[in-house]
Formats: C-alpha cells, sequence, structure tokens
C-alpha cells in the first residue's frame, strides 16, 4: 500500500465523516474498521482500505482514531503489531473518554516513541468539515502547530487548548454538563408547549432568537466564578429558585413528569439553604464543588 497522508481508524457515523473531510480536502486517506463493511463507502469515494489496523497504522505517519471509547482506541494501540510500528507517529485521538484516559494513553504513546494529540468533536457528523464544526486539540504545542493544517480539513474552529492532554476532555465533559441541562430543559418545554396546545417548532425558533442573551450570560458567568465575584447580581439565587418552584408546579398542574424541574430546584434551595440567596445565580457552583480537594485548581492559561 502506497503511504498516504492520514489514516482513520474507526469507521462509525463520525469516522466516516472525518474520512470524507480528509478526502474533500484533497488528502490521501487510508481507512480501516473492524467491519470492513463499513469501509466499502469510503473506497468508492476514493480512500484507500487496509486489510489491518497494522496495515493501517504502517500506511500514514498521521493516525486519527475515532472509536467508540478510549478502552476501544487502546485495545488497538495495544495490539502487538500495532505497538510494534507506532513509533515515529503522531496518534491523534477523538475517541470519548476521560481527562484521566487521554492522559494515560498519551504515557502510552510517549513510552512507544510516538506523539500525541488528544481532541473533543463539538460538531454533528453532518457538520464534520465545515464552518460550523468545532475541535478542541490538547497536547504539545509544536505537535499541535505540525498537525494543524492537515486537521483543518475537520473543522472550521481548530482550538489548541493547551499543552495537558487531559484538558479537551475536561473542557468536553464541562460542555457537556450545559449540554445535557440544555436537551433536557429544551425537552421539557416543548412538552409545556404541546400541554398548552402550543407548536413546539415554534418554541424552538422563540429560543433560538435569545441566543445573544444566552451567550451574554454564559459570558458573564464565566467571569464571576473565575473571580468569584457574586455580589453584584443581575439576578439572584432566591429569585431563580422560586421561579424554578413555580415551574414545578406549573409541570404538576399540566400533569407532565416534572423530574427536571423539582431537580434544579433542589439544587437552588440547597444554595438558598447554605447563605446564598442573595448572591448571583451562578453561585451554585458554591455547593455543587462539594467537598473535593481539588475544587479549586489554579488557572492554567487562556485559550482562543
Amino acid at each position: 500500500m502506497d503511504m498516504g497522508d492520514v489514516t482513520v481508524i474507526g469507521l462509525g457515523a463520525m469516522g466516516t465523516a472525518l474520512a470524507r473531510a480528509f478526502l474533500s480536502a484533497g488528502k490521501t486517506t487510508v481507512v480501516w474498521n473492524r467491519t470492513s463493511a463499513k469501509a466499502d463507502v469510503l473506497r468508492d469515494a476514493g480512500a484507500e482500505v487496509a486489510l489491518s489496523a497494522a496495515e493501517a497504522v504502517a500506511a500514514s505517519p498521521v493516525l486519527v482514531m475515532c472509536l467508540s471509547d478510549c478502552a476501544a482506541t487502546r485495545s488497538i494501540l495495544e495490539d502487538e503489531a500495532v505497538a510494534e510500528i507506532v513509533a515515529g507517529r503522531l496518534v491523534v485521538q477523538l475517541a470519548s473518554g476521560t481527562s484521566r484516559e487521554a492522559r494515560a494513553m498519551a504515557a502510552w504513546a510517549a513510552k512507544r516513541g510516538a506523539d500525541f494529540l488528544d481532541g473533543a468533536i463539538s460538531a454533528w457528523p453532518s457538520q464534520i468539515g465545515g464552518a460550523d464544526a468545532a475541535i478542541l486539540i490538547a497536547g504539545p504545542e509544536t505537535t499541535f502547530t505540525s498537525a494543524t493544517a492537515l486537521l483543518k480539513a475537520l473543522a472550521g474552529s481548530l482550538v489548541h487548548v493547551g499543552p495537558d492532554v487531559g484538558h479537551a476532555k475536561a473542557l468536553f465533559g464541562a460542555a457537556l454538563a450545559y449540554y445535557a441541562a440544555h436537551w433536557i430543559g429544551f425537552s421539557h418545554g416543548a412538552v409545556i408547549c404541546e400541554a398548552e396546545g402550543l407548536d413546539p417548532a415554534r418554541f424552538g425558533e422563540l429560543m433560538a432568537g435569545s441566543a445573544p442573551f444566552f451567550a451574554d450570560d454564559m459570558r458573564r458567568m464565566g467571569r464571576v466564578i473565575a473571580t468569584n465575584s457574586f455580589s453584584a447580581p443581575e439576578s439572584t439565587i432566591a429569585s431563580v429558585r422560586a421561579d424554578i418552584a413555580r415551574l414545578v408546579e406549573v409541570s404538576d398542574d399540566l400533569e407532565i413528569g416534572a423530574d427536571f424541574p423539582t431537580f434544579a430546584a433542589s439544587v437552588f434551595q440547597r444554595a438558598v439553604d447554605a447563605g446564598y440567596g442573595a448572591e448571583e445565580h451562578c453561585a451554585v457552583t458554591k455547593v455543587l464543588r462539594g467537598t473535593s480537594p481539588h475544587q479549586r485548581r489554579p488557572v492554567q492559561g487562556s485559550f482562543v
């Protein structure tokens, strides 16, 4: 097999989208997947299909790994035939996982003479290769710089978040906390609309129009939490607690599930009980931090 520009291992919906983006950018792309049938459509699109993981690794200087999780990635990299030839290559790990797993994988790669970057994708497969896709990359700056031209094919926004390889996964976890509440909260709102005879699609348009407000609120909360400046509130924990308590009543009146607002109300009630009722609504971080000794690690710098 001729040498390729990049190898993509893992051809689920996201891995296939990554391979397509490389092909669209004119990169010679080698692909491999345990289920070989998933590679057929990419062969038709111009990809070279490796017959084994070792052949795929040998074929390119850069390996983009996008499997189901970090454990699946390691199971391939630690295969004896692969581990023997990974030296001198760059492994870009884009599977879901934790900061701990990313750091462990980076240590494994370093022992075998391979460079390593860990990433987190913030996009749907249909967005990969376009301006709306974003990928966070963590690892040594020189390694990131050497791979930037290639990885730009995948996303309009390619953000280096620093040298600690665990930080891409940490930021994705932080974002997922927001997304989880966003998805459940929107769905709860849609159920309220349905119960009242309102169109959920119209509700979606209404909320989309509020995007600038939410963007400003997130920036404000980030600054307030970073500086521990909760005493000049736009809205207070006590007022938000009261509003969410009414949302529980609304849900009960409409005879729809109240699990989400009940949970949210309980968090704000804990903050009121702890004496933070007059502070900024994001002062709920004080009760969410718990008692972990790692709750306020020093900030290690910024990224753009």
